[in-house]
């Protein structure tokens, strides 16, 4: 348009001079140390592209002399995106100024970008394990240094903490399939809190961490292939709040001899086990079964855990001092209940037949997060029950303070109810062995289809 005014300005020219060509009659070269006007051809139109130093510029509308250096090209009639060689850096991929646009080059795959460049080692989203330490890159493209990997996920596995029941595994846990196996919830924070929500019986606990899922076939599997380097060592799996919880010697010659005694112990079922020779039995993300207690101390005492006392167990199930009548209840005196809460009474598969079958045996964390307790654990109700560490007893002791009760007697305790719950003398709806608060207890050598595990720790 004539009598319009076009700027082209190259800071990478700085040095050598600035360039500016005015449409409309002159080209105007201003230099480092001195400054010339001279008249240039052509009225109006685009600005001139320019090239090498002294080479003339051409527009549409006519022709002018370039100053020395180099200048950027508008984007449509405007402002150039940017000028000379500046660089910088976009979603960690280096980009460049040609003609005055910006040009992309090669992502930064395994560095990081700087004012254009790639450098470092690494990227922004790399991890990886060094001696059972967790590193994760820097903003600066190098490995940071972690802390090494504490004793309740005690293996670095693809850059983070995990039991050795976990490494390696797949993440198929949960009701998306999506989640870790091995997760272990909120920590429960401890505190004091009524056993069987009866306040006869006050309990204290301190803090402590119990898993999210019930131990599965999956991670069981690891157990397995360690066997019988996996049994615990005298003193292992021990509370460390409770002196003598730990592993005791006297107690190996009650475990399988070697994994082949360990695979035939756990296939207690030809219908209902869900233990499978390899992995291609469909069952890797199934609560393990056929679990006598001894072998249920031994897993989660080789993977880093525990078995969690039957006050800690409770008070997870009740909510601490919310006192739940069941994991979820919303109110806590709330005793609703139906099959989308929990897997029970051999409707796992939600089948209304009444018939139980394999399928009603469901993946761990299939009812979450509807079922879940205070703190996230799934399943703390139905699809199988749970080994505690405690002998059973009808009364519990009068104080309780991080207890445990350590007296032999003829049973261990389990608690949470199973798929098989049969409640052909009760309303489906009311499901009392499904309670928070309901205890019983079996001889600690039973494999049972209806039993499995579930490890607890200490933060």
């Amino acid at each position: 348009m004539a009598g319009s005014t076009w700027f082209n300005v190259s800071v990478a020219t700085a040095l050598a001079g600035i360039a500016v060509s005015v449409s409309g009659g002159c080209a105007c070269s201003i230099g480092a140390d001195s400054s010339s006007y001279e008249p240039g051809e052509g009225s109006g139109g685009a600005p001139g592209s320019t090239g090498n130093s002294d080479a003339p510029g051409s527009g549409a509308g006519g022709t002018g002399a370039s100053a020395q250096g180099s200048g950027g090209e508008s984007v449509g009639g405007g402002v150039p995106e940017c000028s000379g060689r500046e660089t910088k850096c976009s979603e960690n991929t280096p980009r460049r100024c040609v003609d005055g646009r910006w040009e992309n080059g090669d992502p930064c795959a395994r560095q990081t970008c700087v004012d254009g460049t790639c450098i470092g080692e690494c990227g922004p989203e790399d991890v990886r394990c060094s001696d059972d330490r967790p590193q994760r890159c820097d903003e600066h493209g190098a490995w940071e240094e972690a802390e090494p990997c504490p004793a309740a996920a005690p293996v670095c596995d693809r850059g983070k903490c995990v039991p050795p029941s976990c490494v390696g595994l797949a993440e198929t846990c949960g009701p998306g399939s999506d989640e870790s196996c091995c997760a272990t919830a909120e920590a429960a924070p401890g505190g004091t809190f009524n056993r069987d929500n009866d306040t006869r019986y006050p309990a204290t606990v301190s803090g402590f961490l119990l898993e999210r899922f019930e131990v599965t076939v999956g991670r069981f599997r690891r157990f397995v292939e360690a066997y019988p380097g996996s049994k615990p060592a005298p003193g292992a799996g021990a509370h460390p709040l409770i002196e003598g919880s730990g592993w005791n010697a006297e107690w190996t010659s009650n475990l399988p001899a070697d994994a082949a005694a360990l695979k035939a112990a756990v296939n207690c079922s030809p219908t209902y086990k869900t233990w499978r020779d390899d992995t291609d039995g469909g069952t890797e993300h199934l609560p393990m079964n056929c679990l006598n207690w001894y072998v249920a101390f031994a897993f989660c005492a080789w993977d880093g855990g525990r078995l969690a006392t039957e006050a800690e167990w409770n008070y997870a199930a009740a909510g601490g001092d919310e006192q739940r009548a069941y994991p979820w209840s919303n109110p806590a005196s709330s005793t609703r209940i139906d099959n989308s809460y929990a897997v029970y009474d051999c409707a796992g598969d939600r089948s209304a037949s009444g018939e139980c079958a394999f399928s009603d045996i469901q993946a761990v964390g299939s009812r979450s997060p509807k079922g879940d307790g205070r703190w996230g654990q799934a399943d703390l109700a139905g699809n199988l029950g749970e080994w505690v560490l405690d002998w059973y007893a009808a009364n519990y002791p009068s104080e309780c303070n991080d207890c445990a009760n350590l007296i032999d007697a003829t049973g261990r305790g389990f608690r949470g109810g199973n798929f098989d719950f049969d409640d052909s003398e009760q309303p489906r709806s009311t499901a009392p062995d499904l309670l928070s608060s309901r205890r019983n207890g079996l001889v600690p050598l039973i494999s049972s289809t209806l039993f499995g595990a579930r490890c607890a720790r200490t933060p």
